[in-house]
């Protein structure tokens, strides 16, 4: 049983939205002395960066982030108000943009999503003992640009 409590807590768009509510998650993993490696951790707060900032873009201007150790992974939800699913794209390396799910996909040990009565729920899980070290971790990055970008 996990009896580590979750943080929950509401974003909203605007300047430094996005590097607040990365702070506001490295805080809860140091403040829960959960077994990450930095490696891990990093990869955790650029796929919460990633997911907020869709959710901010793109459904609406605010979400609710969810943050919470389940006894085997760090597990980060963004729920927003879209009903609009999440999809994998082709990234487009002149926008800038696209890249995204594509990182978290590579980063983490699973992803998905769930509707929600009134829009949906993003989520990925991270496992301690499944940190990628430097190079894997250079490597899963490289793979993903490759691939989207012969894709």
């Amino acid at each position: 049983m996990n009896d580590r409590p979750a943080d929950v807590f509401h974003v909203q768009s605007a300047d430094g939205a996005v590097a607040q509510a990365r702070h506001r998650i490295a805080s809860a993993i140091r403040e829960l002395g959960l077994p990450l490696s930095p490696h891990a951790v990093a990869d955790v707060l650029l796929c919460a960066s990633e997911i907020i900032t869709n959710a901010l873009i793109h459904a609406g201007g605010e979400c609710w982030v969810r943050t919470e150790w389940t006894g085997r992974h760090l597990k980060v939800e963004v729920t927003d108000r879209s009903l609009r699913l999440p999809t994998v794209l082709t990234p487009d390396f002149e926008k800038g943009s696209g890249r995204g799910l594509t990182l978290v996909d590579s980063l983490t040990c699973s992803w998905g999503w769930e509707r929600r009565e009134q829009g949906k729920a993003v989520h990925f899980l991270v496992t301690a003992d499944a940190a990628l070290t430097a190079d894997e971790r250079l490597g899963a990055l490289v793979r993903s640009a490759h691939q989207k970008a012969t894709a």
